[in-house]
């Protein structure tokens, strides 16, 4: 009997402990967890760099999406990248003025180079908008799903 309370005192903490875990990662937007579903060609829950490539994700950008560099990309190392995104954002809106003048941008390095073709308009401001599609779209070598267009190799319509 006294077993029975330890193992359900151990359960009860066990829980609790699990209650308190980390948040989980950033959610994927839904476009982009239908890209990754398409391009997870054996479903393995990860993409590979040749699955990534045959999904339309553009292969400069798979080492960074990489984080743990086990040459698996998965969805939340895709939520990873995307959040760190929005982070480099707010760190440098130094104003907080809900968007990037062209300085702000010279100071944030993550921005720098991408100022230019995230400001889709050409105003000099880059809105978070303007951001996050860049980011998005960035991850794909286009922007069409994959499967929209029929794949006459591999038979997949």
């Amino acid at each position: 009997m006294r077993q029975n309370w330890a193992a359900l005192a151990a359960l009860c903490a066990a829980s609790a402990a699990g209650a308190q875990t980390p948040a989980a990662a950033p959610a994927v937007p839904e476009d982009l967890q239908v890209k990754f579903t398409v391009a997870d060609a054996d479903g393995s829950g990860g993409l590979t760099l040749d699955e990534a490539i045959k999904g339309g994700y553009a292969s400069q950008r798979f080492t960074t999406v990489d984080r743990d560099n086990d040459r698996i990309v998965t969805l939340a190392e895709i939520a990873t990248y995307l959040a760190d995104r929005a982070s480099a954002w707010r760190r440098a809106d130094a104003n907080n003025d809900g968007t990037i003048s062209r300085q702000e941008a010279e100071a944030a390095p993550e921005l720098r180079s991408s100022f230019s073709s995230a400001d889709r308009d050409a105003d000099g401001m880059l809105r978070q908008q303007e951001q996050e599609a860049w980011s998005q779209t960035t991850l794909f070598q286009n922007t069409d799903l994959p499967y929209v267009v029929p794949n006459i190799f591999n038979k997949r319509f």
